[in-house]
């Protein structure tokens, strides 16, 4: 990556005008001078302001309706600010929308030159270019189809290898890998790692392994605003636990029962080798709460690495705000891209429900036998919630990443993410 600037945009926003009935758009345009109002407005981005640098690779993430695309959009050329500016160094490509840049009357080859010259390519530098689209397109004869009878899935083939063909500067994409299957969106990304390395790259997706495996940085969007920026992984966490917290509507002005004892205590204090959780990383409805955790493997306290077969331990105080005799105890363990590699709770492994008393000594303990997994850094979240069905429950609380593993495998090489044995090799 240089530090030359790629794209550089200052208190983006946009705004419409919502109505409620079609009729106010015409009484607002006859009022006198605009004197009375009919519209409310609605801010679909507020006050954005970034700097993307040369050959970095930038992840977008938010819920729907969070301003995403049309951030893209206005960066892109599509979409014009209703204020604010933005300044953009070097030929973009986009996959905004399916479909969008292509002629649905057009076969597929036909799109491709007609791509190539709104790209400022002559015919007989885009013929040049056609093996290594259709190549990596891989969607055989139907290229000479029109693209109107394409699956969403050969559409998204034949648009991601003409947008990333073009050699451009600066490749912006929202969401168009999501409909091709899981292979396509494996080549995809590891064309862009690896390919496209000085290339700016824009990413809007829900698939949180892509963000932490492409992106160099990432932003979080909610409501139209700009509510977090940094590392990935960061980033990734303050997302999920602003879902787990928002889906429960709790005020902000809630707090946990014992918030103001932790509050006015050191977050790294450790109690009884105990480990005071920081109120930072819990996510959820919150009416009862993580407190204190511990970890242990092998009965002893940790060493600072743990191997295949050996038994880890979790012990955790949790204060609540009432009773429920339903609580459902899990965990997960991730790896440093955040992805999820293994975990489970105790509805699906057949353990009968906690109770949870209000304002009690509520300390429970955990356990599970670490498998044999590839060696590196992993994290354990620890989530508690309410209900009797494993995918139909209240999350009360979880503590994201509270504490890294070390993964050592000294006595066998494992070659993928995890060894599974063979059972039987015969000679035929």
């Amino acid at each position: 990556m240089s530090n030359e600037i790629a794209i550089k945009a200052h208190n983006l926003s946009k705004v419409y005008k919502l109505y409620n009935k079609p009729e106010d758009r015409l009484k607002e345009a006859f009022s006198l001078f605009g004197s009375k109002e009919y519209h409310k407005e609605h801010y679909a981005l507020h006050n954005i302001s970034l700097t993307i640098t040369k050959g970095q690779t930038i992840g977008i993430i938010g819920k729907n309706g969070s301003g995403k695309s049309t951030l893209l959009k206005i960066l892109a050329g599509v979409l014009s600010p209703s204020n604010g500016n933005v300044e953009v160094n070097g030929k973009v490509t986009s996959l905004l929308e399916l479909g969008a840049g292509f002629n649905p009357e057009y076969t597929g080859i036909e799109n491709i030159y007609l791509n190539g010259t709104i790209m400022s390519y002559s015919r007989e530098e885009m013929t040049k270019k056609l093996p290594e689209i259709l190549a990596f397109a891989d969607i055989g004869e139907y290229v000479y189809q029109p693209v109107k009878t394409y699956s969403s899935g050969m559409f998204a083939r034949l648009a991601f290898s003409v947008m990333v063909h073009l050699d451009p500067d600066i490749l912006i994409v929202d969401e168009a890998l999501s409909v091709g299957d899981i292979f396509f969106q494996q080549k995809c990304n590891q064309f862009m790692k690896h390919n496209m390395k000085n290339t700016t790259k824009l990413l809007v997706t829900h698939d949180m392994n892509s963000i932490a495996n492409l992106a160099d940085y990432c932003i979080v969007l909610d409501k139209g605003k700009k509510v977090y920026e940094g590392d990935p992984l960061n980033s990734i966490e303050y997302y999920v636990k602003s879902l787990h917290t928002e889906s429960f509507s709790i005020a902000s002005s809630e707090k946990g029962v014992n918030n103001e004892t932790l509050e006015s205590q050191s977050l790294n204090e450790q109690i009884n080798g105990w480990t005071l959780l920081d109120p930072e990383k819990l996510g959820g409805a919150l009416e009862a709460t993580f407190i204190r955790y511990h970890v242990k493997v092998n009965d002893l306290d940790y060493k600072g690495f743990v191997q295949a077969g050996e038994e880890v331990t979790v012990s955790f105080s949790v204060s609540s705000k009432k009773n429920f005799n339903d609580g459902i105890l899990g965990y997960i363990i991730s790896d440093k891209f955040g992805n999820q590699i293994f975990g489970e709770n105790t509805i699906t492994s057949g353990i009968a429900p906690i109770k949870v008393e209000q304002n009690g000594k509520n300390v429970y303990q955990l356990s599970f036998i670490w498998p044999e997994i590839k060696e590196g850094e992993y994290f354990l979240t620890i989530g508690l919630g309410e209900g009797e069905h494993e995918l139909q429950h209240k999350i009360q609380c979880w503590a994201h990443n509270i504490f890294k593993f070390d993964c050592i495998t000294p006595r066998k090489t494992i070659h993928c993410l995890f060894n599974n044995p063979i059972k039987t090799v015969q000679l035929l």
